[in-house]
């Protein structure tokens, strides 16, 4: 298969074949639709929270609104820095949800213990899967620089919860 004339000699090594036309669609496309896809998944998740109050749902809408920005950021761009940044903000995202429901954050006005519902795991595993895109969009220096990042987030996370912070 030889990469359709829309994408540069450098974006067809960094893409994923569409099965059913066999154009090349860039790697960094896909991981902005992930992150799209992730941000309508705390979209819902925000309005499904809105009950237990606004302390309890707008860090859903938060991490909704800058998952889209950096879905928009990404489309548009193929610039390094965006994809880069996309990176390491989906890195701190996960790791965000970690923390918050290894470490049992109170939820609503019972105090209960932040649970990762459905759609809240859906939204992780769409983040989740946006990053791998996104580090192949990557070339030399930023390839290398996103690693580091996320090898850091993974090692802090790692030792919170060997040291008994995160419970």
């Amino acid at each position: 298969m030889t990469p359709s004339a829309e994408v540069s000699p450098a974006e067809a090594v960094a893409s994923v074949p569409d099965p059913r036309t066999g154009r090349h669609v860039p790697a960094r496309r896909v991981g902005a639709l992930l992150c799209a896809a992730a941000s309508a998944g705390d979209l819902v998740v925000f309005q499904q929270n809105l009950a237990y109050g606004l302390a309890v749902s707008l860090p859903f809408l938060a991490a909704a609104v800058v998952q889209l920005a950096l879905a928009r950021l990404v489309w548009a761009s193929p610039r390094t820095a965006a994809a880069l940044s996309a990176v390491l903000v989906l890195g701190l995202l996960i790791g965000l949800q970690a923390v918050a429901v290894r470490g049992g954050a109170a939820l609503g006005p019972r105090d209960e213990p932040l649970r990762a519902g459905p759609l809240a795991t859906a939204a992780l595993l769409l983040r989740l899967a946006a990053l791998p895109c996104l580090v192949r969009a990557l070339f030399g220096r930023g390839r290398s620089w996103a690693v580091n990042g996320l090898l850091v987030i993974g090692t802090v996370l790692w030792t919170f919860r060997l040291t008994g912070l995160l419970g």
